[in-house]
């Protein structure tokens, strides 16, 4: 489906520089996973990427039934979106990062994205 190109290229993209295998592509990775899930929130909730961080999209998706509201899925979230924001914080490339991502930290933010995302597609 053509509205989640801009997903489908960031998790591409996630994909490519995880396989570099460098201390810097691990990094690239999380940065690039963490975008995915945010403009995923973005396009199933405001149509659109490009406004709403994660609380507001998520609160939002729930609100209006657009993502799944279970109490599984709530904690789900709230564990899942700490993870990816200490991940990013720390590890990626959109902040000073406190050290390099490697292949672990690189591989549990992929393995959260993809669980994240098709949960939500499962509502």
């Amino acid at each position: 489906d053509s509205k989640w190109e801009r997903v489908n290229n960031l998790l591409s993209d996630a994909f490519i520089k995880y396989r570099e295998n460098t201390p810097s592509g691990f990094s690239t990775c999380v940065t690039h996973s963490v975008a995915a899930v945010e403009a995923f929130l973005q396009i199933i909730v405001k149509g659109k990427t490009g406004e709403g961080d994660f609380a507001e999209l998520i609160s939002e998706g729930q609100r209006n039934k657009l993502i799944p509201s279970d109490m599984f899925t709530k904690e789900m979230f709230k564990t899942v979106i700490s993870v990816l924001m200490r991940e990013r914080k720390e590890t990626g490339d959109a902040h000073v990062k406190q050290s390099y991502a490697n292949e672990k930290n690189a591989k549990l933010v992929l393995n959260l994205v993809m669980v994240l995302i098709q949960h939500c597609l499962s509502n």
